[in-house]
């Protein structure tokens, strides 16, 4: 447990400022009322990971969202709460509009073939370890783009580079995974 204690208004500050003991008291401090309130919409269509899973979806919209909050016209609790509630209301509208598929209605298709699965799960391996070669900048900028779905503008103004900066560190990362993919 985070042992610094911040007023709402430092609490703000300092995750605008993008300290990570404010990231890290907030989850602390907000964790049993947001998962509170993501479960008493979620429980009844979503797993328990997936509940999980939008609460932390919901720490990192306001990690990256914190600029939208208005310190003088409202509280950062309730903020977190109307995050929380529209997170939520997306989980459950993408889960009615999944298909599930019963195991015993499943079909297994002739063309089904282990070999390629095993290619595919080879290939995932290169692309994460060449990922893993990048300088920590262009892997965050490639992980926050490709993994967590941010926009280029966002990640523009994140990092304080161009637009064509961040599309060429982008550009840079795909030929790179190309390279590995088509070579090896």
């Amino acid at each position: 447990m985070n042992s610094l204690e911040y007023s709402q208004s430092e609490l703000v500050k300092a995750i605008k400022d993008k300290e990570v003991n404010a990231y890290e008291y907030m989850i602390n401090k907000y964790t049993k009322t947001i998962y509170c309130l993501a479960y008493n919409i979620l429980f009844q269509s979503l797993q328990k990971e997936d509940i999980e899973e939008c609460v932390s979806d919901v720490f990192l919209d306001a990690w990256n969202k914190i600029n939208d909050f208005k310190d003088k016209k409202g509280n950062f609790r309730t903020w977190l709460l109307i995050l929380t509630k529209y997170k939520a209301l997306t989980y459950k509208r993408k889960k009615r509009s999944q298909k599930v598929v019963d195991i015993e209605e499943f079909e297994i298709k002739d063309s089904y073939n282990l070999e390629k699965e095993f290619i595919l799960r080879q290939d995932q391996e290169k692309v994460i370890s060449t990922i893993n070669t990048f300088n920590k900048l262009d892997k965050e900028i490639f992980f926050r783009r490709y993994f967590f779905g941010e926009k280029i503008n966002e990640l523009a103004k994140a990092f304080k580079l161009s637009r064509s900066a961040v599309d060429n560190r982008l550009l840079r990362g795909r030929k790179a995974i190309k390279e590995v993919l088509s070579y090896e």
